[in-house]
């Protein structure tokens, strides 16, 4: 029996102050997809995989009511967990491309959602049970831009050079998407290879994006994954994709569930010089939330997650500190 979103959410809501339309009634349930045999190989063979249906109408129109709210009130932003991940971040710009890393944490109530379950689900049939949810985002392409999400790995944002772990992406468009206002676009096979070299999107490391240099990939072997909205498509971290931009006269909203497997020792050390070259603004307004009082909700968010983590992620946490500690010695 799936949980109802009705209990856990108040609290947020009152405090994030959301929109009294936004009501979380029970929704429609839909079965967590039971991936067969041919879509397993064929996620193995692309490193990307389209699922239909994943999220009804009801759950859609409910989690963008809550991304909107957020990105209209700029939750987040002095945390320096939303920013403009294609510009300069500063409050004289206006923003090109906003994006929120870890939404739930001032909407909890979308982890408490049928579509999560049911993404977690998914993830743990690809990854295995030891598969554990990592973080939430959101990416918002405003109506008639040009901005283009630049070609990466999400495994070039990862900072342990030592472990790597598989990882899935559930990208769920929140509308209906295509090449002209932001669908994805993946190269195929290309999570088969290396973490490529990437660097700072237009070579300005005042950006939050990376890129990873077009002579390294085809690009004319981009396949683009048009879909309507509830949606899904799944990609592994070294899988290579981008998105267009949005020419259209509506805002192209997304939201972005990550789950990663077990730790994996790398055979050799993995730099990542693209990261430490890189100085967004947002490193500094959460330098700044950290030392003005940040440090005691971090504190508060980690007690809370101890004490509320299910028993298979405590589990699977303790199993990869235990790993760890073997490797050291």
């Amino acid at each position: 029996m799936i949980p109802s979103p009705l209990n856990a959410p108040v609290a947020a809501r009152r405090r994030l102050q959301l929109p009294p339309e936004i009501i979380f009634t029970t929704w429609p349930l839909l079965p967590a997809p039971d991936l067969s045999e041919a879509d397993s190989a064929a996620f193995d063979a692309q490193g990307f995989l389209v699922l239909p249906y994943l999220c009804n109408a009801a759950e859609v129109q409910a989690i963008r009511a809550i991304l909107i709210h957020l990105f209209e009130q700029k939750v987040g932003r002095a945390e320096g967990n939303q920013f403009d991940m294609l510009g300069l971040d500063d409050e004289a710009s206006s923003s090109i491309q906003p994006q929120i890393i870890k939404p739930s944490l001032y909407a909890p109530e979308l982890l408490h959602t049928p579509h999560f379950l049911r993404a977690q689900a998914i993830a743990r049939q690809l990854l295995g049970p030891d598969a554990e949810f990592c973080f939430d985002h959101s990416i918002l392409k405003h109506a008639g831009g040009n901005a283009v999400t630049p070609w990466h790995q999400d495994e070039a944002y990862g900072h342990d050079p030592y472990y790597r772990a598989e990882q899935i992406s559930i990208w769920m468009p929140l509308q209906d998407v295509s090449e002209d206002n932001g669908c994805l676009r993946y190269i195929p096979g290309s999570h088969r290879g290396p973490l490529l070299p990437h660097h700072s999107f237009e070579d300005e490391p005042r950006v939050q994006a990376i890129e990873c240099p077009a002579k390294y990939f085809e690009e004319l072997a981009a396949v683009s994954t048009p879909m309507p909205a509830g949606w899904c498509v799944l990609h592994g971290g070294r899988t290579l994709h981008s998105a267009l931009a949005n020419s259209s006269a509506s805002d192209r909203l997304a939201y972005v569930l990550v789950f990663r497997g077990a730790a994996i020792p790398r055979s050799e050390a993995q730099p990542f010089p693209w990261l430490t070259e890189r100085h967004p603004a947002g490193i500094d307004r959460h330098r700044h939330w950290y030392w003005h009082g940040g440090y005691r909700i971090l504190l508060l968010r980690w007690l809370n997650r101890t004490l509320h983590a299910d028993v298979q992620a405590l589990r699977s946490r303790l199993r990869r500190l235990a790993r760890r500690y073997r490797g050291s010695w």
